[in-house]
């Protein structure tokens, strides 16, 4: 059975390789993309591709987002790395100021509060990125310390905030 969050306006499910024509509209915008750390500018089809295989669920759950059928964004809370499980998300901007990161953002905590055993997430922003840093205030996280992250898309260095939302007493 596929794994889907719904909330009163949005679908999340896994990544699926039909899904690969809607992901690359949304990163063929430049300004999606430059607040994202790994995903390049101009698009490239065959990275989409390679990112549109379905997540192993051992690791986390991320996938597109949906309103009313059509793909809005993408979220997901990923432990691919020693440093635990990270929060990422990308909205199309004819959805930015609707509170979809936000709304679906809450549905995908709890549920990885209830399916893993993570004592915290991570989350980070890029400075010039004003909104992710309100989202993630929204959801709870807590800003820890500044850095330098890599951004593909700019081809550059960026300064990144860095944020965690620890397990609660009672998730």
């Amino acid at each position: 059975m596929m794994t889907r969050l719904i909330t009163d306006r949005l679908m999340l499910r896994r990544t699926q390789p039909a899904d690969v024509d809607a992901f690359h509209a949304l990163v063929s915008h430049f300004d999606v993309v430059r607040m994202t750390a790994s995903w390049p500018w101009p698009a490239d089809p065959a990275y989409t591709k390679s990112r549109c295989a379905p997540c192993d669920p051992a690791v986390g759950l991320a996938g597109p987002v949906f309103r009313h059928g059509q793909l809005v964004g993408a979220m997901g809370i990923m432990s691919r790395e020693e440093n635990g499980p990270e929060l990422g998300y990308m909205f199309a901007p004819a959805h930015w100021g609707k509170g979809y990161a936000t709304e679906m953002g809450v549905q995908l905590i709890a549920y990885v509060w209830a399916h893993y055993d993570w004592d915290a997430i991570r989350a980070t922003a890029f400075e010039d990125n004003p909104a992710s840093v309100r989202v993630l205030d929204k959801l709870g996280f807590t800003e820890t310390c500044p850095t330098i992250g890599r951004c593909r898309a700019r081809n550059g260095d960026v300064p990144l905030r860095s944020f965690t939302l620890p397990r609660p007493v009672n998730p």
